[in-house]
């Protein structure tokens, strides 16, 4: 008896990576028009997450900066007294020890002058009509650690602090009536020019109604020893810094604070530290809610962008039954079908993601441009939108792909 051959089975060939990124590119490039408007759907998704954190984020930015210009970051240290109640002064060798503190940006040092080295219009102003102006030696830094601005000329250098210079408080020069630069003033029995005229300091408004002289000029012009031994406080230390500004980074005031005693003198670390003001309870409590805010937005956005995409590739999928119909009719496994559609989905979703965070950053450039305030873009927003599109165009377009695998050739031919 002949036996009859079985029958072979079709093997069916699977898709190399190369053939499947070929298939799944050639149909979004066969239909451009759609593909571009499924790529836009899913950019305007990123771009709104995109603007709105950026958004939310360079306005923090922008509140936290002026906050800290304001004096949030700005700590003061002045002589104090130790628990036997004597009186502990700044020793000389503060300023270059706490330069050394971590997160210290800027350092505003202010020295007492001899009591004679008043600031006058002229040299026949009786010594006693001081008008309430005061002369004191600052360094170099002062008005970086102030952030202080000029109203005109310019502030020490290294040439000028050790010259007869001085430049005048806004109230000092309003009082004396030194109206341009290049004026000169009466201060210790001796002519010093005006280089320069403050703004109003706000909220160092004391320091308004000083001319300050270099601290180079006053160690020769006024050595220590000129100093009443009484405003010394300490004549061993042979020091006479009345004030010491501390500038620190951004949000560091808190931190930087309980080291800057110890740091300036270690002997005795009594010293006054004090804030300028109460904004570095404001600054904390502003970043923790816009903190907040930007994390709440941001999801908002997401779940918006997220929506929209899956909307775009789930249309997307069910617009190509035809299609599906026509391959699955050819040949064409159910997997092939699902694995082309989600390589379509991806492909589409990182385009379109790309292309939202660009559009979303040229909103908030064009925001921040027309607020004139600093412009920040989170770093996890650029990188984790086209991420974020990847995802959620997968994720929506798994189930149309699924649902597009399972159909009959003839079921999907009927939408042709």
């Amino acid at each position: 008896m002949t036996r009859m051959p079985r029958p072979q089975r079709t093997k069916h060939r699977r898709l190399s990576l190369r053939e499947l990124l070929h298939t799944a590119v050639a149909g979004p490039s066969s239909r451009p028009l759609r593909t571009v408007l499924s790529a836009l759907g899913i950019a305007i998704g990123i771009a709104s997450l995109t603007a709105i954190t950026g958004i939310a984020a360079s306005d923090r930015a922008q509140l936290l900066a002026e906050l800290d210009r304001q004096g949030a970051n700005l700590l003061v240290i002045q002589p104090g007294t130790d628990p036997a109640g004597d009186p502990v002064s700044i020793p000389s060798t503060a300023p270059g020890m706490l330069e050394r503190v971590d997160d210290v940006d800027a350092l505003g040092v202010i020295e007492k002058v001899a009591d004679a080295a008043s600031v006058y219009r002229t040299s026949i102003v009786p010594a006693a009509q001081t008008g309430g102006l005061g002369v004191r030696a600052a360094n170099l830094g002062l008005l970086d650690a102030l952030e202080g601005t000029l109203a005109d000329g310019e502030w020490f250098d290294e040439a000028s602090a050790s010259l007869p210079t001085t430049v005048l408080g806004s109230t000092t020069a309003a009082r004396l009536g030194v109206a341009e630069i290049g004026q000169r003033v009466w201060i210790g029995g001796e002519w010093h020019a005006v280089i320069g005229v403050l703004e109003p300091l706000g909220l160092a408004s004391d320091l308004d109604s000083m001319a300050f002289i270099g601290t180079e000029w006053a160690d020769a012009r006024w050595p220590v020893d000129a100093v009443d031994p009484a405003e010394l406080i300490d004549t061993e230390q042979a020091s006479r810094i009345d004030t010491i500004f501390v500038r620190s980074q951004p949000g560091t005031a808190e931190s930087v604070r309980p080291m800057l005693a110890r740091t300036a003198n270690p002997y005795s670390p009594y010293l006054s530290v004090s804030k300028l003001s109460e904004l570095v309870e404001a600054r904390a409590t502003a970043d923790a809610t816009l903190s907040s805010l930007a994390v709440g937005l941001a999801a908002i956005a997401l779940l918006v962008g997220g929506i929209g995409i899956a909307n775009t590739m789930v249309v997307a999928a069910l617009e190509r039954r035809g299609e599906i119909g026509l391959r699955r009719a050819l040949g064409a496994r159910s997997g092939q079908i699902a694995s082309q559609f989600l390589t379509e989905a991806a492909i589409l979703a990182l385009f379109g993601g790309i292309a939202g965070v660009a559009l979303g950053a040229l909103v908030v450039m064009g925001y921040t441009a027309l607020m004139q305030s600093v412009v920040v873009l989170p770093l996890e927003v650029l990188v984790g939108g086209p991420v974020a599109a990847l995802f959620v165009g997968v994720v929506a377009g798994l189930y149309p792909a699924l649902r597009a695998a399972r159909l009959a050739p003839t079921e999907a031919l009927r939408a042709v």
